[in-house]
């Protein structure tokens, strides 16, 4: 494993990126509400990835938002607020990808922004409190 898919701090701003570039799609372009969540659902797999690295030194090789929880939350019990969370963003790793007969409106994209926005601010905040993300 390279010491590059080991760096917290780019997680962190990979992270970022995704949850920033979200926003303003949805804010100025109007783009498909799938690629909004999918930036949504990338930027919570990406902060939780962070998490996990900085607690365990190993990158979890998965896109299942929750089996990254369950790891977050062996090391901050705090995480467990966050499982409805990652059931709602999880499905958005195919649905921009891929053809579908689920629709999302505006209301789930408003949704996907606010629960990435939650789950990377209280993340960030943990990583923080360990020496990480404030440069």
């Amino acid at each position: 494993m390279s010491t590059d898919s080991l760096d917290v701090e780019k997680w962190i701003r990979f992270a970022q990126t995704d949850f920033d570039s979200a926003v303003v799609l949805a804010e100025r372009f109007r783009p498909p509400i799938e690629v909004v969540s999918y930036l949504c659902q990338q930027s919570t797999e990406k902060i939780l990835k962070a998490y996990t690295i900085a607690n365990t030194n190993t990158l979890i090789k998965t896109h299942i938002l929750k089996d990254l929880l369950k790891v977050s939350i062996q090391y901050c019990s705090d995480f467990d607020k966050f499982k409805v969370v990652c059931e709602r963003l999880t499905p958005y790793i195919t649905l921009a990808r891929y053809p579908s007969n689920i629709e999302l409106t505006e209301h789930d994209m408003k949704q996907a922004i606010k629960d990435a926005q939650d789950i990377l601010e209280f993340t960030k905040s943990k990583l923080a409190e360990m020496g990480f993300g404030t440069t």
